[in-house]
């Protein structure tokens, strides 16, 4: 199949512009070779087969998905930045230094300290004798 051909099939619509688009850019993320003109071909034959108006939301899920469909068929793990789109984020009052859950953490030799309960920031070293109702005065 050329990459400049509309998709078609049996009933002869091409599927629309943008999600054929959308549906050959993602394909780009598959490893190269007879896999990525299969997976190619087979979700243009989807598009034709769909109304118009669902076509642009199933293109985008398949955009979506690319990478972590590209990491499949390699069988490796996902990259960095594929980790870094599934991770959790930090809560939004941790993240601009409003608000923090401090609460007492143990390391594994046995030291105290003070940690965010939700996003794991370290408080500031303790000078003198920090007892545990002294560490919650005092703001984020």
């Amino acid at each position: 199949m050329n990459a400049w051909q509309p998709s078609t099939a049996r009933n002869g619509t091409p599927a629309a512009p943008w999600p054929s688009r959308a549906v050959r850019l993602a394909t780009h993320a598959l490893p190269a070779g007879a896999t990525r003109d299969r997976y190619r071909q087979e979700f243009l034959a989807e598009l034709a087969w769909m109304p118009e108006r669902h076509q642009a939301r199933h293109a985008a899920g398949i955009l979506s998905h690319s990478l972590a469909l590209g990491s499949a068929l390699r069988g490796s793990q996902p990259t960095p930045l594929e980790h870094e789109m599934t991770r959790p984020t930090k809560p939004l009052l941790c993240k601009t230094n409003v608000h923090h859950s401090w609460e007492w953490a143990t390391t594994r030799d046995g030291q105290r300290y003070v940690r965010c309960a939700h996003c794991l920031k370290e408080r500031g070293q303790w000078t003198g004798g920090a007892s545990m109702g002294s560490f919650g005065a005092g703001g984020g």
